[in-house]
């Protein structure tokens, strides 16, 4: 906290009377930030028609951009053993947020995606959960990259043109 209130130039009281500890305030961050990307996704995908440039915005503002600011972070490891340690409450609050917006992300081709059994719901929740499997296990960016090469073949692959 006070690494955090010398970096934003205000006294470490003033963080404490905004948040109780470091866990309210990583919660608070990361709940912002999830709000912010899934509007930049929104407005980013309201001209696009293809299902690879969806998934890419997707993917820009729900793996890429987070992972590249939790690469350059001092204490990586000491902020995701907090965001682990999370209650259900408040990690299912952003889950619902991220699946929701990959869902409004992919409307447009939830009747042209041939999945046999596999709901849209469920192809939704999918990927995001396989964007979550990323950032967790992200090395390095290209490896990043790498990664998402195939959930965005396989998707595109499903969707009638």
């Amino acid at each position: 906290m006070s690494e955090i209130a010398n970096a934003a130039g205000v006294a470490r009281q003033s963080l404490y009377n905004a948040y109780d500890g470091k866990e309210d305030l990583i919660y608070g961050a990361l709940e912002h930030r999830a709000r912010v990307s899934a509007s930049s996704i929104v407005a980013e995908c309201s001209e696009l028609e293809s299902v690879g440039e969806r998934l890419d915005v997707a993917f820009k503002y729900l793996v890429l951009k987070p992972c590249e600011i939790m690469l350059q972070v001092p204490h990586r490891e000491e902020i995701l053993q907090v965001v682990e340690s999370f209650e259900n409450e408040k990690k299912n609050k952003i889950i619902q947020l991220y699946n929701n917006v990959i869902m409004e992300t992919l409307s447009p081709f939830e009747n042209k995606t041939k999945l046999g059994q596999v709901s849209f719901e469920e192809l939704c929740n999918f990927i995001r959960f396989s964007f979550d499997q990323m950032k967790k296990n992200v090395v390095d960016l290209e490896q990043l990259h790498h990664t998402y090469s195939p959930l965005k073949k396989l998707l595109e692959n499903s969707v009638d043109a």
